[in-house]
Parts: C-alpha cells; sequence; structure tokens
C-alpha cells in the first residue's frame, strides 16, 4: 500500500485540547475576578431626615482596585446639592474633586476624581450632599423611599435613616430593619445584607408622621404671673378670714351688749346669784362668766363670794 502522504500523527490533537482545558480551568477564575476594574468590600449609604423637603445623604464605599483607578461615579435620580467627598488611604485623608452632571432621563451623575489607586491599594470614599424628592406625602403622612441595584458583587451593603425627634415611624417599614435605637433627639432605623450579587435590587419604605410640634417651655413671665395670681388669692383668703372673724366679733360684741342690758335690767331689782343667771339669761355658764368679767373691767357691778358661786351686785 503506497504511504499515505501529508498525514499528520494522530496523537498530538487530543493532547493539545486536553492542555488547554487545564489552562482554562487555571486561570478562568482569574480572568472571573479581573471582570471588574475594582471590587466593592462594602457600600454604606446613610440618610439624615432634616425635614419634609431635605435629606442629608452620604455614601461610603471601601474599595480596592485591580487596575489602576482615579475616578469613580455615583448615579442618582435625585438632585444633587453642596456634594463635597473625601478619600481615606488609612495613613492620610485626600480631597476628592466632585462634579455633577445631568445625563440621559434626569439622571445626576456624580463624578470624584482623585489621586491616582493603584492595583490593590485599598481606600474608602465618602460622600456627602443634601438631596430632596425621597420623603412624599401618603394618606396625610410622610413616607420615605429608596431603590438601590448593584452591577456588581458586593462584600457587605449597609443602609441606615435617621429620623429627628418630632416625628412617629408608621407602617408600613419595607424590609423590616435589622436594628431600631431609638434616644432623646432622634430614632434610627438600619439593614444589612451580606454577599450581594450583580443584579440585586433594595426598595426601602418607611412610613412616618408629619413634623410633631414640641411644646415651648413655659415663658419665665408664665411662673411669675402664676405666682403673683396664687399671692392675690391667698392674700385675699387671708384678708376674707380676717373680715370674717372680725364680723364674727362684732356679732358677739353685740351678742354681749344685749346680754349687759338683760343683765342690767336684772340687777336693778336687786343682786343675783350667779349660776342663777345663765338660766334667766339663757346662755352657757361660761358665756356668763365672760359678760360678767366685762362688766366688772367697766365698773358696772361688783361680786362677792358666796358659798361655791359669786353674787353679784349693780354698782352704784
Amino acid at each position: 500500500m503506497p504511504a499515505v502522504k501529508n498525514q499528520k500523527p494522530r496523537g498530538r490533537e487530543p493532547a493539545l485540547i486536553g492542555l488547554f482545558l487545564i489552562l482554562s480551568l487555571i486561570f478562568l477564575p482569574l480572568v472571573g475576578a479581573q471582570e471588574y476594574d475594582y471590587e466593592i468590600n462594602a457600600y454604606a449609604v446613610y440618610f439624615e431626615v432634616i425635614d419634609q423637603n431635605n435629606i442629608r445623604e452620604t455614601v461610603e464605599i471601601d474599595l480596592t482596585p485591580h487596575t489602576n483607578l482615579s475616578q469613580y461615579v455615583i448615579y442618582t435620580a435625585y438632585p444633587v446639592e453642596n456634594a463635597s467627598a473625601v478619600l481615606d488611604l488609612g495613613n492620610r485623608v485626600e480631597r476628592i474633586n466632585v462634579t455633577v452632571r445631568e445625563v440621559l432621563g434626569g439622571t445626576n451623575a456624580i463624578y470624584m476624581t482623585f489621586p491616582t489607586l493603584e492595583v490593590g491599594q485599598s481606600a474608602r470614599i465618602g460622600l456627602t450632599f443634601t438631596t430632596r424628592g425621597m420623603v412624599s406625602e401618603n394618606g396625610g403622612n410622610e413616607q420615605f423611599t429608596y431603590y438601590i441595584k448593584f452591577s456588581q458583587p458586593v462584600g457587605v451593603f449597609h443602609m441606615q435613616l435617621l429620623v429627628p425627634r418630632g416625628y412617629a415611624i408608621l407602617s408600613p417599614i419595607i424590609p423590616s430593619p435589622d436594628r431600631v435605637e431609638s434616644s432623646t433627639d432622634r430614632l434610627l432605623l438600619e439593614w444589612k445584607r451580606s454577599n450581594v450579587r450583580p443584579g440585586d435590587e433594595f426598595y426601602f419604605i418607611v412610613g412616618f408622621s408629619g413634623e410633631i410640634t414640641v411644646p415651648k417651655p413655659p415663658s419665665p413671665w408664665l411662673y411669675l404671673g402664676v405666682f403673683i395670681i396664687g399671692l392675690l388669692l391667698g392674700g385675699g383668703s387671708v384678708y376674707g378670714y380676717i373680715l370674717y372673724r372680725e364680723r364674727k366679733r362684732e356679732e358677739e360684741l353685740t351678742h354681749l351688749r344685749s346680754d349687759e342690758e338683760k343683765l342690767l335690767a336684772m340687777l336693778k331689782e336687786g343682786p343675783v346669784l350667779q349660776s342663777e343667771l345663765a338660766e334667766k339669761l339663757g346662755v352657757s355658764k361660761a358665756k356668763v362668766s365672760i359678760i360678767l368679767r366685762e362688766m366688772e373691767e367697766k365698773g358696772l357691778i361688783t361680786r362677792t363670794k358666796e358659798g361655791r358661786t359669786y353674787r353679784v351686785f349693780l354698782k352704784e
């Protein structure tokens, strides 16, 4: 049989395919890891409700670049005012140049430019700005809403909402917070998610009442007014009591004078025993003693001891 010309050995092709498969298995994880320019270790968003119209938003991103990185962009559907940012490198903090531009569909792009981060150099971006539109009216109350969707993996996602004193949290609260903390000047709600995957989205809804007017402390003049009124009422009560006592005393003196006149009329007919006067005058023995003592002081009568009582004489 004639030799077959240009025929290649059959053992080399399977060997090359096997080598390719082995190299793919080794380098495929590395290719996947380099799919993104940076790795987001943690992503945190903090919202502080200032009033029904304004919210202070702070975004903190802990990342490690896989290539040299000097710019980071955040997109938001809400207004951005007074934006400022810093880059925390651990041993120093650098200021970040922030530029806000409106892009397609009314979305705002926040461009943050900073000194170049080298491969593997971890850093934290901190962005703060004032926004509005997240709080809307719903059935006479207020409702906070926030939506976020991630386009790449995130190690830990942290979301926090600060509501100042004067507001009361109402339903709905979606999703249920992982932590609720109350203090004298604020109410804090916190959510935390780990191992966020590309395409994961989160929608937050928190209802709360409109601002409650906190009563102002009473004016010092009010306390002074209450004190003066109390003083007047107390003084009036004392004065009224004094008048009552005076009137009562006058009435008693009137009765005494009337009884004195009756007693003088009796004594004009002759001396009388003191023990008999109470029955004749229709008064108590104690009152008879008072009448006689006063008449004696006035020099109208005299008394002489007679047994266990006195005999009363009209003084000439």
